[in-house]
């Protein structure tokens, strides 16, 4: 057997052999969580050093790039959920038997994928304009999404690859045609594939989001270039804008760890800890800020045709009646939420079934009050390691 085999076998003095391979050098999840909060606390520690020792210019700036962070998330939020439907489409095309679609999706596929981000965005905002005049918002949605579409689709196509064959001929042979098949027994599994690889999609494209910019969209990237252009002061204005970059996509990295380890389903039945709720927690955030996108569209438009100014009032409370209850609805009838299903948690009362009404109302009071993030503290000093919702509500968080 070579050196460049991964695998060796060595016979030590008992004759039991012993494999080996490249994964010991492969450094432990430990180091990583290590590395991941020295990143974390420095990012945080420099933020918060230079807001206090140097107010001016950092806490002008950073409340200055406050909104361009907003229109980073919306823009990004609203492209991945357009991205993800069109890669599924691509992805089906790619592994259709049918050779027209399964050549257009291969087409559009490797054609995207041969041209830069920018040009794309170039492509569709200025020459596209000579024949229908797109603005800014919908040429930066419309280019990130054509553009992810196409990596997205690669990805469903490899996880729609990956599930064994006998899975087709299986659901086959209980008399599905091939279509009813892909929807009710292929694609399922496959999305619990690719959902690890579309959140480092989702990463990426936040990043790529500050291409938008050249569009005249006052994202963060271009606010915090607005305010150098104003105050000459590039060092700080760029550091800033890097900084909350780097901890916006440190936290979902992190994000994702926790959505690959429940969709592998490691670590089942071991105690559940506050960072894997909070990752369940920032899932769910971005699901309900795309709803909200939708309805903040909806109540202005019909405020500005009423001549209702304070409609951000209306917003709020809109949004926080439909967050408490998705938040209800999911607990009481799946218990779990999406963010918690791509996680791998589950709730359940103590007796080992699910949630009553009574007993989700309370979780939910008792996890918002007397402050958000009180209830996980207490997970510091309870003696059962369990948060105080949980414990009022008589309920547990299990992994699966």
């Amino acid at each position: 057997m070579t050196e460049s085999q991964a695998c060796t076998t060595e016979k030590p003095s008992s004759g039991a052999p012993v494999w080996q391979d490249d994964s010991a050098a492969i450094p432990r999840e430990r180091n990583l969580l290590v590395a991941w909060w020295i990143a974390l606390v420095a990012a945080v520690a420099v933020v918060i050093i230079a807001v206090v020792f140097k107010p001016d210019p950092y806490a002008e700036l950073l409340v200055f790039i406050g909104d361009g962070l907003v229109v980073t998330f919306q823009i990004t939020i609203i492209s991945m959920s357009l991205s993800l439907v069109l890669g599924l489409i691509a992805g089906l095309g790619r592994t259709s038997r049918i050779p027209a679609i399964n050549v257009v999706a291969s087409l559009y596929v490797e054609v995207i994928r041969g041209i830069p981000l920018l040009a794309q965005l170039f492509w569709i905002y200025y020459a596209l304009a000579r024949f229908v005049r797109l603005g800014p918002n919908v040429s930066a949605v419309v280019g990130l999404t054509v553009c992810y579409g196409a990596y997205i689709g690669e990805t469903f196509r490899a996880g729609i690859q990956s599930i064994p064959k006998g899975q087709m001929e299986a659901a086959r042979s209980l008399g599905l045609s091939r279509a009813q098949a892909m929807r009710y027994v292929i694609v399922p599994q496959a999305v619990r594939v690719v959902l690890p690889p579309v959140g480092n999609e989702f990463i990426a494209m936040l990043k790529d989001s500050s291409l938008v910019s050249v569009l005249a969209i006052s994202d963060m990237l271009r606010r915090g270039r607005e305010f150098a252009s104003r105050t000459f002061a590039y060092f700080e204005s760029y550091t800033l804008v890097a900084l909350i970059y780097l901890l916006v996509t440190l936290v979902f990295s992190r994000v994702v760890f926790y959505i690959e380890q429940g969709m592998s389903r490691q670590g089942k039945g071991e105690p559940v800890s506050a960072m894997h709720r909070l990752a369940a927690l920032a899932v769910d955030a971005v699901v309900l800020d795309l709803v909200g996108l939708v309805l903040y569209g909806t109540i202005q438009t019909v405020a500005v045709a009423l001549g209702f100014e304070q409609f951000w009032v209306v917003v709020a409370i809109v949004v926080l009646g439909l967050a408490a209850l998705y938040t209800l609805c999911f607990w009481t009838r799946t218990s779990r939420t999406p963010g918690m299903m791509a996680v791998g948690l589950r709730i359940e009362s103590l007796g080992g079934h699910g949630l009553s009404l009574k007993q989700a109302v309370t979780r939910l009071l008792f996890a918002i009050l007397p402050v958000p993030g009180f209830s996980l503290l207490w997970m510091r000093w309870s003696l059962a390691r369990q948060p105080l919702h949980d414990q009022q509500a008589g309920t547990r968080v299990v992994r699966e």
